[in-house]
């Protein structure tokens, strides 16, 4: 089971751990004595280099989550101060507003916020 503060990793980033790890695997039936800390440490920096990718997305995906949210504050206030003339371009632009809303909410879902 994934643990929490584990970050996503890329199908690239998960083909190259597990072969370090068989790696390691394989020094290891060599023997205790034999030295895998150099393949641990090449996991380690996979890793270390997905946790700050995962941190540049969340940061980014919050930017982009907080933009669709005001887009969508933004058309509701213009609906509701629109006149007679205006409402059936401000209803849409609304529609517009919360169906990206609602694709932005769903990524960051996805990516863990």
């Amino acid at each position: 089971m994934k643990q929490q503060n584990e970050p996503r990793l890329t199908a690239g980033e998960k083909a190259r751990s597990a072969a370090l790890v068989a790696r390691m695997c394989k020094r290891g039936i060599a023997g205790d004595q034999v030295h895998i800390a150099d393949l641990t440490r090449r996991v380690d920096r996979i890793h270390e280099q997905a946790a700050r990718r995962t941190e540049r997305e969340q940061a980014a995906m919050t930017v982009e989550l907080e933009t669709a949210r005001q887009a969508f504050a933004v058309a509701k206030t213009a609906l509701r101060t629109a006149d007679r003339t205006t409402r059936p371009a401000a209803k849409s632009a609304l529609r517009t507003a919360e169906d990206a809303l609602r694709r932005t909410e769903r990524a960051a879902r996805r990516i863990g916020l």
